[in-house]
């Protein structure tokens, strides 16, 4: 089975307008506990912005967050992937471009949010039992040549007895 996106996205993502100070946007972040938002103008997304961004754009770059703004240190450089992408085609584009979320689109509509985490886990999904087979079927051949070759050990003397015997 073909491992696709649409039913790990998340759909309820937090938004921001672009005119708001970063200050307000991390103050929501922590209220609902997320790592990133999606920063909008005009009713259409227009930025992304992470706890990376954070980092690097605003503690980094010693900007006051009181007064800075999101459209300032926002992702404006979005990497969007259609509703219909597949897991490998997402995990691709996430590490060609060094980032660990993606905006997902359905035509030219928001759909929501695919993160590492969850593209990760998804793809991860049901690997343990067929590991478990994998083991299961390696230890068994493992057992049955470890037998063949004890067996083996324990009869060699009288193969070879029965070798010199026959020998001139």
């Amino acid at each position: 089975m073909r491992c696709k996106i649409a039913d790990i996205i998340e759909r309820n993502v937090v938004t921001i307008d672009q005119f708001r100070t970063v200050s307000e946007s991390v103050g929501i972040m922590v209220d609902r506990g997320v790592g990133s938002i999606v920063v909008t103008g005009k009713g259409r997304v227009v930025g992304y912005f992470t706890e990376r961004d954070l980092l690097t754009r605003v503690v980094g770059k010693k900007r006051n967050p009181e007064t800075t703004l999101m459209r300032d240190v926002m992702t404006s450089d979005l990497v969007k992937v259609p509703l219909d992408a597949s897991c490998r085609y997402c995990m691709d584009r996430m590490r060609e471009k060094d980032i660990r979320h993606l905006l997902v689109y359905q035509d030219s509509l928001f759909v929501g949010v695919i993160s590492l985490r969850s593209l990760a886990n998804r793809m991860t999904q049901g690997r343990s039992g067929k590991d478990l087979m994998v083991n299961v079927v390696g230890g068994t051949v493992l057992i049955v040549i470890l037998s063949v070759i004890g067996l083996l050990a324990y009869l060699f003397p009288d193969m070879l007895a029965i070798v010199q015997r026959l020998s001139p």
